[in-house]
């Protein structure tokens, strides 16, 4: 991965084939989190309809000690949450599947560090990872995982470096 800052504040990110790959499989996965059936106001109006750890991870309760407040909440504004991850991991997906450098302004990298963050969270959750101290699990099946979850991380941390200094 490479990640610059141009003389007229774009920034560029190239990256090699397989870090494409992974950012679409990824993302593609997020979007199917965040459109899986349990995700709807039908399950906030539900709450014994099960949820995916990671979903809530991405979309705590506003409440958390008022379980009817919470749904309330989620009730009237979950669907439009859901939207904006979902627009948010479609541009980084569409830009994954892009071929050759990648230019984006300010405006353009705001929905990436959106999505790498939900991605993220995804992970953390899938990992075991509660704080920024957690190494998260060791287990061998989850080695791929962890590898994206600093990678992204790192990702997010150039993309960052560089919208900064475009200011």
């Amino acid at each position: 991965m490479r990640i610059r800052t141009t003389r007229d504040g774009r920034i560029h990110a190239e990256f090699e084939d397989v870090e494409r790959e992974m950012l679409a499989q990824l993302t593609s996965e997020l979007i199917d989190l965040l459109t899986q059936t349990d995700a709807g106001p039908d399950a906030a109006a539900d709450p014994t309809l099960p949820r995916d750890p990671a979903l809530e991870r991405i979309l705590p309760d506003a409440y958390r000690d008022d379980e009817e407040a919470a749904a309330e909440f989620r009730r009237f504004t979950e669907d439009d949450l859901l939207a904006l991850k979902t627009g948010n991991a479609l541009t980084l997906a569409r830009a994954a599947q892009a071929s050759g450098p990648i230019s984006l302004g300010e405006a353009e990298v705001l929905p990436w560090l959106r999505a790498i963050t939900d991605l993220r969270l995804a992970l953390a959750t899938r990992l075991g990872i509660e704080t920024d101290d957690d190494e998260g699990s060791d287990a061998p099946d989850l080695a791929p995982a962890k590898a994206a979850y600093w990678w992204l991380g790192e990702l997010q941390e150039r993309l960052i470096q560089a919208l900064l200094r475009a200011k």
